[in-house]
């Protein structure tokens, strides 16, 4: 919040947003009045606009004015401000101690001749800020003509990439859009020290976000990672790490938003990892799925992997999203506990059973034929579900069609539950139980 000093100057606060500031008369103070004012943040005073290193946004290529002005200002610790306009450049790479202040209206689109695997905004060292006025007034995109395609190959033309050319440390992002390019709005790997705040990835060919793995203290807070459509996994954010050799620590998600993606909302594809990988550690709070093609939130492992660590998902919500509300596919018994606490449910099943297995759970956890292992490691504490669409006949589902076993699973400390076209509250193995503790 703003505050007023004693002479009864505002200052406003220095993130965007709004605040509510209330007068209050001196001759009576029972006479008051609020209003909210927007907060729209500035660049600091000794800012460097980069038309001072030449003319830009007249419809042409700006990529030399900005990597000279990128060098100069990060040399000089210099803050670079990018004023209001329309501009188009070829990949930029930001060099160490880069700080960028976007101002409102500003547009930066990629121009035509991308390579198949050319990255707009690349960030492979640190300290590096982006600072933006908000995700709807300062845009990063690159065209719908530079979409990836299925017959080109050409998925990985991310919007914003961070660590996979070098590794990246002490990197801020806030107030920015990175959108429609042809792979992930932002890709991180390779990566230490990452915030990402109160910014969109939406409308992007492949993932809103993917997060590969080999990073610690990556904090994504208040984004959004709606409507991205294309090639798998086409989903809101993805965990997918490549190697064994990769990691997932201190990672936290927190009030970040996916909606209509063609894939899932949230995905933890952890299969490339085994028990001798590092223990995952991600905890995910306040988040919100809604109306993705298929699950809100899906843990996927393949069989006999285990990897170790902890997912924890809480006070999180999956509303009208396609297939299930929240799941575990092929979850081993022996790997990493999935956790979900104060789960809210609404509307699951969209788009009817699961066209995998059949199943219209709310939530649980089911793979195939070909385990050699129990299934578990997944628990469901004070979940709260609303089926009113009809859709959904049991609460809970439990299934392992490999028929090897189910162990270590959790439904209990119910919430609220309504809805469920068939009682009792789930099954287990295809028989029929109210709670699992």
């Amino acid at each position: 919040m703003g505050t007023i000093s004693s002479s009864g100057l505002y200052t406003a606060p220095s993130a965007a947003g709004t605040d509510t500031v209330t007068a209050i008369s001196n001759a009576n103070n029972a006479m008051s009045s609020s209003s909210t004012v927007t907060i729209t943040p500035g660049a600091p005073p000794n800012a460097v606009s980069l038309l001072h290193f030449g003319n830009a946004g007249f419809g042409g290529n700006d990529t030399n004015v900005f990597l000279t002005a990128l060098n100069s200002t990060a040399s000089n610790g210099q803050t670079l401000e990018i004023p209001a306009g329309n501009y188009n450049i070829s990949p930029l790479t930001f060099p160490r101690n880069s700080n960028v202040f976007v101002d409102s209206g500003v547009t930066v689109s990629a121009i035509a001749g991308y390579g198949t695997n050319a990255v707009m905004l690349n960030i492979d060292t640190g300290p590096v800020t982006i600072t933006g006025a908000g995700p709807l007034v300062s845009v990063f995109q690159m065209p719908s003509a530079l979409a990836a395609s299925e017959s080109d190959s050409s998925q990985f033309r991310h919007c914003l990439e961070i660590g996979q050319g070098g590794a990246a440390s002490n990197v801020t992002i806030s107030g920015i859009a990175c959108n429609q390019s042809g792979g992930d709005g932002i890709y991180i790997r390779n990566a230490t020290n990452v915030l990402v705040e109160n910014s969109a990835f939406n409308g992007n060919y492949r993932n809103g976000a993917s997060i590969t793995g080999a990073v610690n203290g990556v904090t994504l807070i208040g984004d959004t990672f709606n409507n991205n459509c294309g090639t798998l996994p086409k989903s809101g954010i993805d965990f997918e790490p490549n190697l064994v050799t990769d990691f997932l620590e201190n990672i936290s998600l927190q009030n970040n938003t996916m909606s209509g993606n063609c894939g899932d909302g949230l995905e933890f594809s952890l299969q490339n990892l085994t028990s001798a990988s590092q223990p995952v550690s991600i905890t995910v709070t306040g988040n919100a799925t809604s109306g993705n093609t298929r699950y809100g939130y899906v843990g996927l492992n393949t069989y006999p992997t285990n990897p170790t660590g902890t997912i924890l998902v809480q006070n999180s919500s999956s509303t009208n999203d396609g297939d299930f509300c929240a799941i575990g596919r092929f979850w081993q018994a022996g790997g990493e506990l999935l956790s979900f606490q104060n789960l809210t449910c609404t509307n699951p099943h969209v788009n009817g059973p699961d066209p995998s297995n059949g199943s219209s759970g709310a939530v649980g956890a089911i793979r195939g034929g070909g385990a050699t292992i129990p299934m578990g490691n997944i628990s469901y504490t004070g979940t709260n579900i609303n089926a009113a669409n009809g859709q959904t006949t049991y609460y809970f589902d439990f299934e392992d069609y490999s028929s090897i076993g189910i162990t270590n699973v959790v439904f209990d400390s119910l919430g609220t539950m309504t809805g469920a076209t068939k009682a009792p509250n789930g099954l287990v193995q295809g028989v029929g139980t109210n709670a699992i503790d």
